[in-house]
């Protein structure tokens, strides 16, 4: 990253001039965003429940309709009847419509099975004409409650769609609908329902919502950025960075035809404060930093670099792990949370700094200025400071007390948890009072539910529901189904053969001739179930209009369908109907005969599962990723679970609340805790970064954690409210689930900085926090492998490697290293601190600093020591030994080979020296010992 931070400083207006245009580019594919509601975005298209209800639309059709229903004080008045036949024909000629059906609109076959004339002949009607379309009804039970209610209060028409609409003709058809609803003059109240509907109402809505969330979410952070800096400048530019992130990523999902649907709804909000708190810290190291333009700007990235891609590396793993869930729709949105996730935190990272440096130098100055009035005036927050001072003293102090409650926070969770239920409802999606719910309870308290369910029957082979005994089962199995508390009322094959049956019956009725040649009254007419030979004249009229019945039996009565209507709309009680239904046919049909069950509803209903799955690997993975980053950069897997202790509670919180209160998991709910946990480790991430850095000149773990918490305090407090801010925005969301996902978030919020204030201080109390990494990198100082003779020829990445296989030892200021006498096995490498070597009588033979060697002859011979070595104050020595020279050779060959080249030469010199001095005087010097 250091050649990139060079080459921004030395052509900053360059490289903001580039960034721009390439973002320009990226995000004028806003023009060409999308928006969509369908069933595909929440099943895979190999997923086993749509491709079966697929086929089922190609045997027997589409069974989708749209239901407008008139609720009357009594249906069958000439007021009502005569505005139902107007509205009826409107809405029948329109484009994109098959037909409407209604009480004005369907034959009469029991009146005439081979030319059945309408229900309500053509002309006017009057009261007369009522009262017989009230009788005619009453012995025709196929007409209620589809199409009038049983109590005679409401009547509707059946709305179906023309074959080969595309998704993009669907908003003229509703609207065109909706205009002819509005057009209707006749008594009662007008309501329309269906699957049609919701997902044209959905698009709308998440239209509105996504232009009132962005202004919202982004004056939002207008304030937050005002009141932290009281800068025009540190306002807009932050501001104008992140609105340029969102901008491109909502341009690339234009360009990649990717719609916004219901799950990716909150992503360009969720993406506006997770920039602002990238933001938030470059505007502060920019403020700080009293540099020049060019030094600045690499001091701005060398302190903040590190942090802020961490962070977005975390934030990114929660949101990356959504992108393997099995539900499209939660998949998409992973993906481009994390596209987004990197072009918030690059933007924030380069481009907000470019937009600060690449300023002319009397803004620059102005700056300066501006950051010293920020730091006389910091007083006015002295008391959040103080605050948290006082909070991490207390967190030290009382870590008892912390954990107690953090173990409550636990046991609540896990309890909460396992009261937890899965439910994908699209119809709770919208709020209580919306016009949707509202017509949905409407029609379902009056009329069959609008949501049709399809129940299949197939037999073993061609004919197989030509056989009275396969009729007689299937019509026991429709009583079930029937009489089930959830289903409204259900047609299928049996329907229309009653009826047909009955015309025959009706067309037999009157004189006979008898034996004698007698006119005489003829003998009551049987139904086919009572005489099954008068079943196959009954099948001859199907077999000769098949695609008058192609919706419930296919043309070779192998299959046919049971069309079921319901008001319910939720998975899990869709679930224990379809277990109801499928467990009784197991028990009434035969081997051979299969029974499959779907619909729309059904196959929404199958996306619980996923959801529950979904749940668990999200949050798995996103918690094993993050805690493998964290400890990767603090090489210690205990440092790397302390940081995700605070991280976790609020999770167990926030399944506990759920569970407790009765919220479902549901489409938008199971994608906040993995969100969550990858937000919520961003506050750790900067706390134990700038920790790791504090400590090193700590007097103690505690001083460092009330250094800590004042230096990144205000920060995390900053974008902690920022992030609610955030969710809360979505609170104004027209879909209850939204509603619900935003304040759910902002809790969880707000209890990840409850966690990072009180727990984190008093895990770190409890657990070393500085990086064994960062430690070895402190203790061997500047250029080790330029400045210590054992490293020689090693980079300086190998040095660090090389040392993490030994052992570091510390003593204390006149503590012996080396004694004279001892047996010695080991070779110690000074990397801090001075020594004296010394010979029996007390006199300093020689003295040992930073990259000196001594004891090497002991660790290739292991001779006995010569002399002492003592510690001339606090120093630390890297312990050498045939452990560690083993391990080197296993792990490291090429390193090994330099390092033992590194000793020989060290030898040789050493050799060297003693030679020089034994010619220079009879008695040989005394040296440092070797052994």
């Amino acid at each position: 990253m250091s050649w990139i931070t060079r080459f921004l400083s030395r052509r900053p207006r360059t490289a903001l001039v580039v960034m721009l245009a390439t973002g320009a580019v990226m995000a004028s594919g806003i023009f060409r965003l999308s928006f969509d509601s369908s069933l595909k975005t929440l099943t895979p298209r190999d997923d086993p429940a749509l491709i079966l209800h697929k086929v089922v639309q190609e045997t027997f059709g589409d069974q989708e309709i749209g239901v407008v229903a008139i609720l009357v004080d009594d249906a069958y008045t000439p007021e009502v009847l005569q505005s139902l036949r107007r509205l009826t024909d409107r809405i029948g000629a329109l484009a994109g419509i098959d037909r409407a059906m209604s009480l004005t609109t369907v034959k009469d076959p029991v009146r005439d099975v081979l030319n059945p004339p309408p229900l309500i002949p053509k002309g006017p009607i009057t009261a007369e004409t009522a009262r017989t379309v009230r009788e005619r009804v009453s012995v025709n039970p196929i007409y209620s409650p589809h199409l009038v209610a049983t109590d005679g209060r409401a009547v509707a028409i059946n709305v179906f769609f023309a074959k080969g609409r595309s998704d993009e003709d669907e908003p003229a058809i509703d609207a065109a609908i909706l205009e002819a609803i509005d057009s209707y003059d006749g008594p009662g109240e007008v309501y329309y329902a269906g699957m049609s509907h919701i997902r044209v109402r959905s698009t709308e809505m998440m239209r509105e919502d996504l232009a009132r969330f962005l202004p919202l979410s982004l004056l939002c952070m207008m304030g937050v950025l005002w009141l932290a800096f009281r800068s025009f400048r540190a306002t807009l530019l932050p501001l104008f960075s992140i609105a340029f992130g969102v901008s491109i990523l909502l341009g690339l999902m234009g360009w990649f035809n990717a719609p916004i649907t219901l799950t990716t709804l909150v992503l360009p909000s969720l993406l506006l404060v997770i920039g602002g708190s990238y933001s938030v810290h470059v505007t502060v190291a920019v403020l700080e930093s009293g540099e020049s333009d060019d030094c600045g700007l690499q001091a701005v990235l060398h302190r903040v670099g590190l942090p802020i891609m961490i962070s977005a590396l975390t934030t990114a793993v929660g949101f990356g792990a959504l992108a393997l869930h099995p539900i499209p729709a939660i998949s998409r949105l992973g993906k481009f949370a994390v596209l987004g996730i990197a072009v918030l935190a690059v933007g924030a990272l380069y481009g907000l700094s470019l937009l600060f440096f690449a300023l002319p130098r009397r803004e620059a100055a102005r700056d300066a200025r501006r950051a010293g009035r920020i730091e006389n005036e910091s007083d006015r927050l002295d008391w959040l400071d103080r605050a948290l001072e006082r909070a991490a003293d207390f967190s030290v102090v009382r870590r008892r007390w912390i954990f107690a409650v953090a173990a409550a926070v636990v046991v609540f969770g896990v309890m909460g948890a396992a009261r937890l239920e899965v439910d994908t409802d699209l119809l709770s999606s919208f709020r209580r009072g919306s016009d949707v719910r509202l017509a949905h309870k409407a029609i379902t308290e009056r009329l069959a539910g609008p949501n049709p369910v399809s129940i299949v029957i197939s037999g073993p082979e061609p004919g197989h529901f030509k056989s009275i005994v396969a009729l007689r089962r299937v019509e026991d199995f429709q009583a079930f189904i029937d009489d089930l508390d959830e289903i409204d009322s259900s047609i299928s094959l049996l329907d229309y053969l009653d009826l047909l049956d009955r015309g025959l019956q009706s067309s037999a009725e009157g004189l006979v001739v008898n034996d004698k040649g007698e006119l005489v009254e003829a003998p009551p007419p049987k139904s086919f179930w009572d005489d099954p030979a008068q079943l196959a004249t009954v099948l001859d009229l199907v077999a000769l209009s098949p695609g008058t019945f192609a919706g419930v039996v296919d043309p070779e009565f192998r299959r046919l369908r049971i069309t079921a209507r319901t008001a319910v709309s939720g998975s899990r009680d869709t679930a224990r109907l379809v277990d109801s239904i499928q467990t009784y046919a197991e028990v009434i049909f035969p081997r051979g005969v299969f029974v499959d069950v779907t619909g729309n509803l059904v196959v929404v209903s199958t996306v619980a599962d996923k959801v529950l799955s979904g749940q668990v690997q999200s949050v798995a993975l996103a918690f094993l990723v993050i805690f493998a980053v964290l400890s990767i950069q603090f090489l210690s897997l205990r440092v790397g679970l302390a940081a995700m202790i605070p991280n976790v509670l609020p999770l167990l919180l926030f399944f506990g609340v759920m569970g407790l209160a009765g919220i479902e998991l549901n489409l938008g709910t199971s994608i906040i805790a993995a969100v969550a946990l990858g937000i919520a480790v961003d506050d750790t991430i900067h706390y134990m970064t700038t920790l790791n850095r504090v400590v090193k000149t700590s007097r103690s773990q505690r001083a460092a954690l009330r250094t800590t918490m004042r230096l990144v305090g205000r920060p995390v407090v900053a974008t902690s409210i920022t992030l609610t801010a955030g969710f809360l925005v979505m609170l104004i969301s027209r879909f209850g689930l939204i509603t619900t996902f935003g304040w759910l978030s902002a809790m969880t919020m707000m209890v990840a900085l409850t966690t990072n204030i009180f727990v984190l201080p008093a895990v770190l109390a409890t657990v070393p926090v500085i990086s064994v990494w960062d430690l070895v990198a402190f203790q061997l100082g500047p250029s080790p492998n330029k400045t210590i003779r054992l490293f020689q020829g090693l980079g300086a990445l190998s040095v660090r490697l090389v040392v993490l296989l030994g052992r570091v030892r510390s003593f204390a200021a006149d503590e012996p290293i080396m004694r004279r006498g001892d047996h010695g096995e080991e070779m110690y490498l000074v990397l801090q601190g001075t020594a004296e070597v010394r010979a029996e009588d007390g006199r300093v033979l020689a003295g040992l600093g930073r990259g000196d060697v001594v004891g090497e002859m002991g660790l290739l011979r292991r001779t006995v020591r010569s002399a002492d070595v003592v510690a001339s104050d606090a120093v630390e020595v890297l312990v050498i030994d045939e452990d560690f020279l083993r391990r080197l050779r296993v792990l490291y060959p090429r390193f090994a080979s330099r390092f033992f080249l590194n000793i020989a030469r060290i030898l040789s010199d050493r050799l060297e020296q003693a030679n020089e001095r034994a010619q220079q005087a009879r008695e040989p010097p005394a040296a440092i010992p070797r052994g």
